[in-house]
């Protein structure tokens, strides 16, 4: 296991920039995985809570790596959230970074809905909960969006995201996808949401209104990718939705992607949004 100042280094933008400049910085991520993923696992401390995540491959520690790295200080904020006998749902859950925390904090009476349509990001994600002995999570291998019917997605190696037009070198899946309100019936109601779907996050929010709206959900953490927005939809016009299910902006955190290469480096907000 690498020393946490060591993996912080790796994803310090200047440390970066100098690597790519000696063109080096291939090279230098793909040591860096190697040595990551000498032990098979990652241990992460957070709120408390101790967690181990597991992976099939160097991609896939190192996307999980990136994560809890570079977004301890968003998990934390959205997940002190959360009290003993709450439901947390975590959409794009993706290997359960959220979720597995989220799991030990709400305890045995408290549940987890983890909702991801990529099939290997679930069996990774499963094989994590496993590990962690985390026996109170639905997991639901399914897409959420705006209205029930087909989705083209694009499969990665860590991830699966709305198919875009300079993905031609990505696996298309049609797949069936689910308003997320139709998919959560007979479930318990979710007193913290968090939504990272790679630019598909207004018809995610929106076919999650009457969820969003409920009274029972206290905070809303949601990933906003300005750049992979589709036509008509911007940033304020996701805020504009959110305040009026009953929200209003409590943090946003803004920064530079450092992880997969697969993000193209695009600059993502993270909204933290509490109802008042």
């Amino acid at each position: 296991m690498l020393p946490s100042s060591i993996r912080r280094l790796s994803y310090n933008p200047v440390a970066r920039t100098i690597a790519q400049h000696l063109h080096v910085g291939g090279l230098a991520r793909r040591i860096y995985c190697r040595l990551l993923s000498s032990s098979g696992v990652l241990r992460f401390s957070c709120l408390g809570v101790e967690a181990v995540f597991s992976s099939q491959n160097r991609d896939q520690i190192g996307f999980t790596d990136c994560v809890i790295t570079t977004e301890k200080d968003v998990i934390e904020e959205t997940l002190s959230n959360l009290r003993a006998g709450d439901t947390f749902l975590d959409v794009g859950c993706n290997f359960g970074a959220y979720s597995v925390v989220a799991s030990k904090i709400v305890g045995p009476r408290g549940r987890v809905i983890a909702v991801d349509p990529h099939p290997t990001t679930v069996d990774v994600l499963r094989e994590n909960l496993k590990l962690n002995g985390c026996e109170n999570v639905d997991v639901l291998n399914v897409a959420f969006t705006d209205r029930t019917g087909l989705l083209s997605l694009s499969y990665g190696e860590t991830n699966a995201h709305l198919h875009r037009a300079d993905d031609l070198a990505s696996p298309v899946q049609v797949v069936q996808a689910r308003a997320g309100d139709e998919a959560l019936g007979g479930l318990p109601a979710a007193a913290v949401v968090k939504v990272d779907v790679e630019g598909h996050e207004f018809a995610v929010l929106g076919g999650l209104k009457k969820t969003l709206s409920s009274s029972a959900c206290r905070v809303l953490c949601v990933e906003i990718h300005p750049q992979f927005l589709p036509t008509g939809v911007d940033e304020n016009r996701i805020i504009k939705f959110i305040r009026d299910c009953g929200f209003s902006s409590v943090k946003e955190h803004a920064r530079a992607s450092m992880g997969n290469q697969s993000l193209r480096s695009v600059k993502f907000e993270f909204l933290v949004i509490a109802r008042r």
